[in-house]
């Protein structure tokens, strides 16, 4: 049987929220190991899904799960970053409207769906939309 490598390890969100508590403050700690484990093997169980798809699942796990003591929404924003930028994406969005729906996710809750749409409209393939506009010339 041959063994396929995980997308993101429970492990490799722990690094990221370590990174971002030393980086910007607050209380360091893990509030629910279970909710982080559920959420990383969900996404490493359906090898097949679109990496936006991934992210929603990653994004609201994290926000809404809220499995950290403290900085559950920059580390979600992080992990989320880390992952499409690994992937050839990166954020259009300014960061004010980064902000902005991530606290809409934060307070009001967002589908999967909703958050796939958000993603791909406020991301892109490094140098895709170069090409693309020269062919619409």
């Amino acid at each position: 049987m041959v063994k396929r490598k995980k997308f993101i390890t429970v492990e490799e969100i722990i690094e990221i929220h370590k990174e971002i508590i030393e980086k910007y403050g607050g209380e360091s700690g893990i509030l629910n190991r279970g909710e982080l484990e559920f959420i990383v093997d969900w996404v490493n169980s359906h090898p097949r899904k679109s990496i936006h798809w991934k992210v929603a699942i990653l994004l609201r796990g994290i926000v809404s799960g809220h499995p950290f003591v403290d900085g559950n929404k920059r580390t979600a924003f992080e992990v989320a970053d880390t992952i499409l930028r690994s992937h050839g994406y990166r954020f259009k969005a300014s960061k004010s409207q980064i902000l902005k729906f991530i606290l809409e996710l934060a307070i009001e809750g967002k589908s999967i769906d909703e958050i796939i749409k958000w993603l791909k409209e406020n991301t892109e393939k490094k140098g895709g939309a170069c090409r693309q506009e020269r062919r619409e010339e």
